[in-house]
């Protein structure tokens, strides 16, 4: 790293991370309640991981991962929920550390690919991703299901 980040490295996160978490989320514009977000942070859940990365003591940015079962393949992948570096800490090799441990970590739950979603708005990202080896196979659609909907 540079003079300024010192040497990062990844762990798995816990619960007294959640505040760092809640605001690197925030700063992709994104605002979830703290405690949905303790809950997966501090999840045992084998099919969910969340990681942060750590310098000098200060979570610099954070990589969620969730495996889901694909029938069509008969096999798992690993979908990449969130990924985030913080604005003091980006362009420095950061995101790059914390994709390669989601990817060692996908593997590791036994998932086969490993796939995310960003918005289209993000061209910083799109570079990001396709310069670590992702493409764009497919188009990815959403429609919200409310729970008072029809």
């Amino acid at each position: 790293m540079t003079a300024d980040i010192p040497a990062v490295s990844v762990r798995r996160a816990r619960a007294t991370d959640v505040p760092a978490v809640l605001d690197l989320l925030g700063q992709l514009g994104y605002a979830p309640e703290a405690p949905w977000v303790r809950t997966w942070v501090c999840s045992g859940v084998p099919d969910d991981r969340c990681l942060v990365a750590e310098a000098a003591g200060r979570v610099v940015g954070l990589a969620h991962l969730h495996r889901v079962p694909f029938l069509t393949e008969s096999a798992y992948r690993a979908r990449l929920t969130a990924l985030v570096v913080d604005e003091a800490a980006r362009a420095r090799g950061v995101g790059a550390l914390l994709l390669a441990a989601a990817e060692r970590t996908a593997r590791d739950m036994g998932a086969t690919a490993l796939e995310l979603s960003t918005s289209n708005r993000r061209l910083r990202a799109h570079r990001f991703y396709e310069r670590h080896g992702y493409t764009q196979p497919s188009r990815h659609y959403r429609k919200d299901v409310p729970p008072d909907g029809p």
